[in-house]
């Protein structure tokens, strides 16, 4: 007996392995040991084992297979052919997941089948159900002989099995069984099975009652007050009304209007995904009319997901409320960033749809500087009133609260200034040259996961890199934008020094006049003139056309050099770079610079009239000791003059100079050109003490005062030397007489009278006036140098070094207020 099973072993393992000889023989040992090992405690019914082989099939794709096997089990199940059908069943599913254990041939080959479920998945509902129309059950349930199997509907509909005899004669075959039961069945039994019926009853209608109720509609015969419901029946009842009031946020939220793109998508989507849960009621409320399919605790277990997306959306849904644009895409972005797979499945398509309109802006406006933004939820924005010179500054704003999360501050500027590149082309250059960019639009999901891809990081770099090098282009070579900045800083920053010089010779005269006797014509042709002598005249035509002379107000008390100022005209797009603040910022420079040039014009004419007149002074011997404090005060004004002007022409304009220059060849775009443009004014600003904060305003109070006390010193020696050269002349005549000797014992009263009427009073003012100065300047200096000692830059602390090295002036280091 014992050989014969091992052949029928052989036999039925060949077939099984495809007459495959290489692995007969470890099959026949595998079927060996499963026939011989006890399996029949594990399954006492053959309903679940059902359900693991039906799990199984689904768990390797196996769809066909799978119903195939619905149809072969139901035609045993109703021919009564097989008599040990539950330990048939049980030893093919031991062999099958034996099989797929050792990973045989044909499950390896076969793919893992891709989920293509809706939002709202739909419950596997079982194919094969146990009828319940009997309720004779055993400790685990259901009886054996009483478990008739039958195919369920969806199955017939999916299978096409809609043979009427086999169907005529399972019914019957069902109905004699239950009959049967009934007949055995005592009057307790009997009691027992009409209060199961009217529980199902009872929950049949609970179950109708609360399909209305998960839908948002009132259901006033169903009351978790109710004390004729269980409390475990009332809890999940609540539970299920949970899902209808979440619904009914949601659609409010949907029917709430609104203007925004990205708000539309996101009704949209929440729609669709009510849409699905609709889909959700309706399948479930058409098997709850096949008996014994829907139970509130299936329904429990099958609503657990859907409430919690319900939740998810519905929390989302309120947040986003009220927003718009990337705002809105803001808040989805958080949401998202969850490590619930649940919520991260939600969000991606929410984000993915919402995100569309954003993206089309954006390579819209990169890509032809258009903004189509009928909402106001870009995050660049536009004001058609402003005019073509303010068009870079003021007419593109971009509007920060609207920068999606997931757009990083750099690539939100990158954007705005490639859409503002584009428009300052076309408005200001005149220049419609079509860039040769690359306009494939980056995909919506590369918006908000660019952890995983670069796609909208590249394009956006792109653009960005031709637009900006193609403005720059034709900046440099259409425009002159660098020869134009050197321009400046030769003209209105006095680097050419050969014609700032000349200039103020040939101007001298015409600036020590009041200011309201000062013409422009005067100025103007003086100025020519200065062009055509100096190294000026190699200047392009275009610069010499644009250097110009400015005089600004007159106020009372001023002279020519208060009031002439040097100017440099801008047209087209410099007028963006060289705006009208900007070079208001030059003239107050330029005033400042024309200032220190005019102390060290004026203390090298001091040093010259007094090394001119030292020969008249030397004829004098009542006025040496004032000569020897001329020259000495002539020379420390020179001094502090000197160091100013190094201080000013070198480590001011020509350090910040050459750090711009060195900006400007790096800057890709304008903006980078305009904000190193503006930090450079800025920094010369702050070191000549012109940026108007308080510390700086009391230094250039005090330096003024300083040079004020200068020009007072100048004339105050132009006044001895005028007294010098009335008094030689007065004794002129005298010397003559005495053939050029001069003594007091000759006629003295006369000459004494003389002396002391005239001579003595000129030189008593004079020598009085020159220790005011004196005093005052060395004061004044003094206060400067305590001032820039504790300045917070750390260019004006080394200037009062400078300036004092050799500690000539005694400059307190105890406080500020000291001094």
């Amino acid at each position: 007996m014992a050989g014969s099973q091992l052949a029928l072993i052989k036999n039925l393992c060949l077939c099984y392995c495809d007459n495959k000889p290489e692995i007969l023989d470890k099959t026949v040992n595998t079927v060996s040991h499963l026939l011989h090992s006890e399996h029949g405690n594990i399954y006492q019914d053959d309903i679940r084992l059902l359900d693991k082989i039906w799990k199984h099939f689904q768990k390797y794709g196996r769809n066909h297979e799978m119903l195939r096997f619905g149809q072969i089990y139901a035609r045993l199940n109703k021919l009564k052919v097989l008599k040990v059908r539950l330990e048939t069943l049980q030893f093919l599913y031991a062999l099958a997941d034996t099989a797929s254990t050792e990973h045989h041939y044909d499950s390896i080959s076969r793919p893992m089948p891709t989920s293509s479920a809706s939002s709202f998945d739909i419950p596997s509902f079982s194919l094969l159900s146990v009828q319940q129309g009997s309720s004779n059950t055993k400790e685990n349930g259901f009886s054996h002989n009483s478990s008739h199997i039958k195919s369920s509907t969806s199955l017939q509909k999916l299978l096409h099995y809609t043979n009427d005899d086999e169907n005529s004669l399972l019914s019957k075959t069902h109905l004699h069984s239950t009959i049967n039961n009934n007949n055995n069945n005592n009057n307790n039994n009997e009691i027992e099975h009409i209060s199961s019926l009217k529980r199902d009853n009872e929950e049949s209608r609970i179950l109708r009652e609360l399909l209305f109720g998960m839908q948002g509609i009132e259901t006033p015969r169903l009351s978790t007050n109710d004390t004729n419901i269980d409390r475990c029946t009332r809890s999940l009842i609540t539970r299920f009304l949970e899902c209808g009031w979440l619904y009914e946020k949601i659609r409010k939220i949907i029917n709430t209007p609104t203007t925004s793109l990205v708000g539309q998508a996101f009704i949209a989507n929440l729609s669709s995904e009510l849409r699905e849960y609709h889909r959700l009621i309706s399948v479930i409320e058409q098997q709850e009319n096949i008996p014994g399919m829907v139970s509130l605790k299936k329904l429990h277990v099958w609503m657990c997901t859907p409430i919690q997306r319900l939740k998810c959306l519905a929390a989302i849904a309120d947040s986003c409320q009220g927003k718009k644009g990337g705002q809105l895409l803001s808040i989805l972005y958080m949401h998202s960033q969850h490590g619930d797979s649940l919520q991260q499945s939600i969000l991606y398509p929410l984000l993915y749809n919402c995100t569309i309109p954003i993206r089309d802006m954006i390579v819209e406006w990169i890509c032809n500087g258009i903004i189509n933004d009928p909402y106001q939820e870009f995050f660049v924005s536009t004001d058609k009133m402003i005019s073509e010179e303010k068009l870079w500054y003021d007419k593109y704003t971009l509007r920060v609260p609207m920068i999606p999360s997931f757009i990083s501050m750099d690539q939100a500027k990158k954007i705005w200034i490639t859409g503002k590149s584009i428009n300052f082309l076309r408005v200001v250059c005149k220049d419609r040259t079509m860039l040769q960019i690359n306009k494939t639009p980056a995909s919506s999901q590369s918006l908000f996961q660019q952890q995983r891809s670069t796609e909208f990081q590249d394009m956006i770099i792109s653009i960005y890199n031709e637009t900006t090098r193609y403005l720059r282009s034709i900046l440099d070579d259409k425009y002159q934008m660098m020869d134009h900045f050197k321009a400046i800083k030769r003209y209105l920053l006095l680097g050419q020094g050969d014609f700032i010089k000349y200039l103020m010779d040939l101007m001298e005269n015409e600036l020590n006049k009041a200011a309201n006797q000062v013409f422009y014509h005067n100025l103007q042709s003086l100025m020519d003139a200065a062009i055509r002598v100096t190294n000026a005249q190699y200047e392009s035509e275009d610069i010499i056309k644009r250097l110009d002379l400015r005089l600004m107000y007159v106020s009372p008390s001023e002279l020519g050099w208060d009031v002439c100022c040097l100017d440099y005209k801008f047209d087209g797009p410099l007028r963006t770079i060289f705006t009208e603040e900007n070079s208001l910022r030059y003239m107050r420079i330029f005033n400042h610079l024309w200032r220190v040039k005019r102390m060290e014009y004026t203390t090298c004419g001091v040093w010259k009239q007094l090394m001119k007149s030292s020969r008249q002074f030397a004829s004098i011997p009542e006025i040496s000791d004032m000569i020897h404090v001329c020259f000495t005060m002539s020379n420390e004004m020179t001094k502090f003059v000197q160091g100013v002007n190094y201080y000013i022409m070198f480590e001011v304009l020509e350090c910040s100079w050459s750090d711009l220059l060195n900006k400007l060849m790096e800057a890709k775009d304008l903006e980078q050109i305009l904000e190193a443009h503006d930090d450079s004014l800025l920094k010369i600003l702050t070191r000549l003490h012109l940026d108007g904060h308080e510390t700086s305003q009391e230094l250039a109070k005090q330096l003024r005062c300083i040079f004020d006390l200068i020009l007072n010193f100048g004339s105050i020696i132009q006044r001895l030397i005028q007294c010098v050269e009335n008094e030689l002349q007065a004794r002129k005549p005298y010397q003559q007489q005495h053939y050029g000797t001069y003594t007091k014992t000759v006629e003295p009263d006369a000459e004494v009278r003389r002396f002391h009427t005239i001579l003595k009073p000129q030189l008593k003012t004079i020598k009085s006036d020159l220790h005011i100065v004196k005093k005052a300047f060395r004061d004044a200096v003094l206060k400067f140098l305590q001032q820039l000692k504790f300045h917070p830059d750390i260019t004006l602390r080394s200037l009062s070094f400078r300036l004092n090295f050799n500690e000539f002036y005694k400059v307190s280091s105890t406080s500020k207020s000291t001094s």
